[in-house]
């Protein structure tokens, strides 16, 4: 009976230690490096090989930083605020497939930062950054190309139900079936766009499909895009100064019963149709827009008070 009850006691004391190790802490900051591994704890002097290995490793509101150009992996799924920055050169994510770069699936409240990346679909990739949500994304000095396998295809898309926030900045959108789509089932889409080239879209640059959505762009470049440079459809508004649209099919497309396009100071040349507005829409200009007789199609068909 000693013996039994002897056992029992260096058993119990056994147990801590033989209890599963503890998951390793989340960082947060981490590293990937072209010549890394996702094995490694993703430190700076042990980086991982991708951003999917790298953001299993980085704790909520973290930051992922790239140590030297390389190509980071394939979909990268992102369910918390996070930021992937990347000044030391290309950080690219490579899609030959029927899928997004960076689908972005985090909380209401989540906050998402990329910056720096070069994200190309080949042809077949369906999105370069879907949202499904958040509360905001940041994109940031990122190249966005190639991804048109779809009609719904684009560089920056959402189709979601809830508020989101856009802010692009320094970023080239190019090649793809439509440059920045949004689309909303509920929820309000508002995307701040800033020195942002959008070209060669197969239909259009920056489309607004739905009501509750706003678009407000500066200092930017729509050009070369097979429909139109800027779409907005039913209750969709667009305030857009001091940029240039050349050379599309529309540049100013208000394309449904209650659409608001608000134009100030822009250069809108050589476009087959430089205005289109359709029955219960207004574009409005304040007079102070450059197009020099360039365009076929109408005019605005509303002032904009200059203050």
């Amino acid at each position: 009976m000693r013996k039994s009850t002897l056992s029992l006691a260096i058993i119990a004391l056994a147990l801590p230690f033989l209890a599963a190790a503890p998951a390793q802490a989340q960082d947060p900051r981490t590293w990937v490096s072209g010549t890394g591994d996702d094995a490694n704890p993703c430190s700076r002097t042990a980086p991982c090989k991708t951003f999917v290995g790298a953001i299993q490793k980085t704790a909520p509101g973290g930051e992922i930083n790239c140590l030297d150009p390389g190509q980071f992996g394939g979909q990268v799924t992102i369910s918390f605020s996070l930021t992937i920055s990347c000044q030391a050169g290309t950080a690219g994510i490579l899609m030959t497939n029927d899928t997004h770069a960076i689908f972005i699936n985090a909380a209401t409240t989540d906050v998402v930062t990329l910056r720096g990346l070069d994200l190309d679909g080949q042809g077949t990739g369906f999105s370069g950054i879907f949202v499904q949500s958040a509360k905001a994304v940041y994109v940031q000095n990122c190249t966005i190309r190639n991804f048109r396998s779809h009609d719904f295809s684009a560089g920056i898309e959402t189709q979601n139900s809830t508020t989101v926030f856009f802010h692009v900045a320094d970023t080239v959108i190019s090649d793809n079936t439509n440059g920045l789509f949004l689309l909303s089932h509920g929820g309000f889409k508002v995307a701040s766009l800033k020195n942002v080239v959008i070209t060669g879209s197969r239909l259009n640059g920056l489309a607004l499909l739905s009501s509750d959505m706003y678009a407000n762009v500066t200092k930017s470049v729509i050009s070369g895009n097979g429909f139109s440079a800027v779409s907005a459809g039913a209750g969709a508004t667009v305030n857009i100064d001091r940029s240039t649209l050349a050379n599309n099919a529309t540049g100013l497309n208000a394309g449904g019963n209650g659409a608001v396009i608000r134009a100030s100071g822009n250069n809108i040349f050589n476009n087959t149709t430089g205005f289109n507005i359709a029955g219960g829409a207004f574009i409005q200009s304040d007079g102070t827009n450059n197009t020099g007789g360039s365009n076929g199609g109408g005019a605005p068909n509303a002032s904009l008070t200059k203050q």
